[in-house]
């Protein structure tokens, strides 16, 4: 049977007996409780987090449709006394080089929250300025922690996400493989307390190496990382490739093989992209314009943003110098938002042979290549050290 109420109808379970009009009121007062409590399982933002989504939003999207770029920083954690002082000073002063020289669009940063605060005050204290703050989201190495960690965020400014590996890192190749890993998570609890927190929770998925997913795969798969975050669209996810377990011989051998492969292959679609902003993960090696490849690959596959590993940097497990790491970045953005050297020569030639007589570019191109107009200011620098660290191209 059905009580009608103005234009609210509520149907009731056909076991329920009605005795008499005060039977189908308190059916009414049930049915409304119910859905009270419906709605108060759905997470639900505080302002502050709000606040994050909107700055976070901003820096992984381009108005321009352009690529992000997101480097990830490793902040050591020194043993010696004299090196945890000066420690503070260092990662202030990596902060401002990747806001004012590297023009990061956002900073993940893997290490102790103590060492993290330096960077949040650099950032917080340059709102207002130009260049801007740069929002950071801490990768959390270990859920275990995020409670702790959570409380230590509270008091460090600057901080907008917490990157979480779903499932501890475990490769999935399919939707269905995804929803059974989500069974049993604790997920839904650990992004409800980031969000409480203020905070905005950035999944991180990592997919098996080769798997391919299309458009469909991808909206159904978005749509379970929805559900398991609680029923709200992050703000963001990394797709992450898995690593393969090849030796050192056969990395070198299959370079170019493995160059394909080092981004997430996903067929995006629009509607879904408008929901969350996509995130590639790039890890390949810096030099020989593999990072450059990295990053291309990632914007015609319309991704909004690319998150540079630390793995890019050379050296950084063994040496991991903030002086160093801060050089890198700064060189290698400058070098990946660059237009100039990349499409040049690919355009002008198509230019040229359709606009201009084929003789008048071999004229020219005789002069060129005669010397007569000097030699040429670039090229490769002669002091180039490569088995220094020193790279050509990014």
């Amino acid at each position: 049977p059905c009580f009608a109420l103005s234009t609210v109808q509520v149907t009731l379970p056909t076991n329920t007996m009605v005795a008499s009009s005060h039977s189908g009121v308190a059916a009414i007062s049930l049915a409304l409780l119910l859905l009270q409590n419906v709605n108060a399982l759905s997470i639900t933002e505080s302002s502050r987090a709000q606040t994050a989504r909107s700055r976070l939003s901003e820096a992984f999207r381009s108005p321009s449709k352009k690529l992000t770029l997101h480097p990830e920083i490793v902040l050591p954690e020194p043993s010696d006394p004299t090196a945890l002082l000066l420690r503070a000073s260092e990662v202030t002063k990596l902060s401002q080089i990747l806001r004012t020289r590297a023009k990061a669009s956002a900073v993940f940063v893997e290490g102790t929250v103590d060492a993290l605060a330096p960077m949040g005050k650099e950032q917080e204290d340059a709102r207002g300025n130009f260049p801007g703050p740069v929002p950071i989201v801490y990768s959390l190495t270990d859920s275990a922690n995020l409670s702790s960690s959570l409380e230590e965020l509270q008091t460090v400014d600057g901080v907008e996400g917490v990157m979480l590996s779903f499932f501890g890192g475990k490769e999935i190749d399919s939707v269905d493989a995804y929803l059974e890993e989500a069974k049993d998570s604790a997920i839904t609890d650990m992004c409800s307390a980031i969000w409480d927190a203020g905070l905005q929770p950035i999944p991180e998925l990592v997919l098996s190496p080769g798997s391919e997913w299309s458009e469909e795969d991808v909206e159904r798969l978005v749509d379970a990382v929805k559900d398991t975050c609680g029923g709200l669209d992050p703000v963001s996810i990394v797709f992450t490739n898995g690593e393969t377990a090849d030796s050192e011989e056969e990395k070198e051998s299959n370079e170019e093989e493995e160059e394909e492969d080092s981004t997430p292959a996903l067929s995006i679609p629009a509607s879904v992209s408008k929901r969350t902003a996509f995130i590639g993960s790039i890890r390949t090696n810096a030099g020989g314009g593999r990072m450059n490849l990295a990053t291309s690959q990632l914007s015609t596959d319309k991704f909004n943003g690319a998150f540079l590993r630390a793995d890019c940097v050379p050296g950084y497990r063994l040496n991991p110098d903030l002086n160093v790491v801060g050089g890198f970045w700064s060189a290698a953005m400058g070098e990946l938002k660059s237009l100039k050297s990349k499409s040049f020569s690919f355009r002008s030639k198509v230019k040229l042979e359709k606009d201009v007589p084929m003789e008048w570019y071999n004229y020219q191109k005789d002069i060129m290549e005669s010397g007569s107009l000097g030699k040429p200011s670039g090229g490769p620098d002669p002091t180039l050290n490569s088995e220094g660290g020193d790279y050509k191209g990014f």
